[in-house]
């Protein structure tokens, strides 16, 4: 779905050339109304996710990472910080202490990111996807 809109617009840019338009495939300025519609079409599965199988982690990683490309320029580096965090979270090995350790301490890394995640959502999209978890308080 996110790819045939990204093609659809780029179409215009192939057509009547990228100089004419002032667009390209890396807009650097996202979109936020997609951005905002694609949290709230797929909120529970971003709050809640179903992770069973490796294969469901893959798709809930792939999901933030689609969503992350439609992030606007305001919120993208905290969003590819929490993109970072589940894709080391995803590498953790049972009972391997040094994986453990290295997704925590990225979980730790991504506390901030998260909370401003979550104000963006509030402020710009008037989605609440619930309180984040911190160890520290997020102003």
């Amino acid at each position: 779905m996110i790819a045939d809109v990204r093609m659809a617009r780029l179409l215009p840019c192939l057509v009547l050339g990228a100089s004419l338009l002032g667009c390209s495939d890396n807009d650097p300025g996202g979109d936020a109304g997609r951005f905002c519609g694609e949290i709230a079409a797929n909120q529970s599965q971003l709050i809640s996710p179903q992770l069973d199988t490796s294969a469901d982690i893959e798709m809930f990683l792939e999901l933030y990472r689609e969503i992350g490309d439609l992030a606007p320029l305001a919120i993208e580096p905290e969003w590819e910080q929490l993109i970072l965090n589940y894709e080391t979270a995803s590498t953790v090995v049972p009972g391997d202490p040094a994986s453990t350790q290295s997704a925590v301490a990225m979980a730790l890394q991504s506390e901030q990111a998260g909370a401003r995640v979550q104000r963006w959502l509030m402020e710009n999209c008037a989605l609440d996807i619930g309180p984040v978890a911190t160890l520290a308080p997020q102003s």
